[in-house]
């Protein structure tokens, strides 16, 4: 039993920062029409910028996650405005191009950085909760991701930039014709996806060991929140984040984690077949 109830708590811990990764992946969606195949790499990249500004400036890595956000977010604008905005306007010619660019990324980070794991050595100590005793660092790192997450939502639903971002997913000609500039509001779409992207891997890197070759596993965790959420659903997609953590943790403590992915791809069919739109059934198809 002990171990059952380690194993939800640590996947409520876990949905959070699962959450943010997969509202970036959503935003990108929704507005460009296209599914980042480097989301991934992005997420580990905010992870090896945390590492390496706490490795510099020796500050707490959880007041790094906002630069590292930043960095992050420029380093999409590049990415976009650099080859997205110049390529051809074909969805499928775009995210080809997206797993190419993930490939350089990490590469680059496996040049820049090396092979093996990092990982942040955090002074907090520990926290308990329903008996269990949780490391301060982790319950910190829910803090953060559930804050960013509520900001993330307000910001869509309570400004102008906002509004305009979800006016422009649901009608991107009526957006044109109100002579809002669309263009605008997809690089800015791709910022913030990216910047929270950063901000999921700045999580990440405060207490789990990550490498360049990671970010695979959470690009598959990003794109089964989505879509088991609902594409550009972002209110579902916080229930398939709870989800997901818990499929994740159960299996790996009672089954085994070579059969993590398996798991995810069979709830991924299972949940289509019955609600291809989504849990909640407000999703795109």
């Amino acid at each position: 039993m002990a171990i059952l109830v380690q194993a939800v708590v640590s996947a409520i811990l876990l949905a959070a920062v699962y959450y943010v990764i997969s509202l970036g992946l959503s935003i990108i969606f929704g507005v460009l029409d296209i599914v980042n195949f480097a989301h991934g790499e992005f997420v580990i990249l905010g992870a090896y910028v945390t590492f390496w500004l706490w490795k510099l400036t020796g500050l707490s890595p959880f007041l790094l996650i906002l630069p590292a956000m930043v960095l992050v977010a420029l380093f999409g604008g590049i990415v976009y405005a650099g080859y997205l905005q110049r390529t051809v306007d074909e969805t499928l010619v775009r995210m080809f191009g997206l797993v190419g660019i993930g490939s350089v990324i990490q590469s680059g980070l496996l040049i820049g950085a090396g092979p093996n794991f990092q990982t942040i050595e955090s002074s907090a100590g520990k926290a308990t909760i329903l008996g269990l005793v949780v490391p301060q660092s982790q319950l910190l790192s829910f803090v953060i991701a559930l804050a960013l997450g509520a900001a993330t939502l307000l910001l869509l639903n309570y400004t102008m930039m906002g509004k305009a971002i979800r006016a422009i997913v649901d009608d991107r000609h009526a957006v044109q014709l109100c002579g809002i500039n669309d263009r605008r509001l997809s690089l800015i779409a791709f910022m913030a996806g990216s910047a929270l992207a950063g901000a999921g891997g700045g999580v990440i890197a405060t207490y789990l060991t990550f490498g360049s070759s990671s970010g695979l596993a959470f690009g598959v965790v990003g794109f089964t929140v989505v879509v088991l959420g609902g594409l550009g659903d972002l209110v579902s997609a916080a229930f398939a984040s709870v989800l997901v953590a818990l499929v994740f943790s159960l299996v790996a403590v009672y089954l085994s984690p070579d059969l993590v992915n398996l798991a995810m791809f069979v709830l991924v069919l299972a949940v289509l077949l019955v609600r291809p739109t989504g849990l909640l059934g407000h999703g795109r198809i």
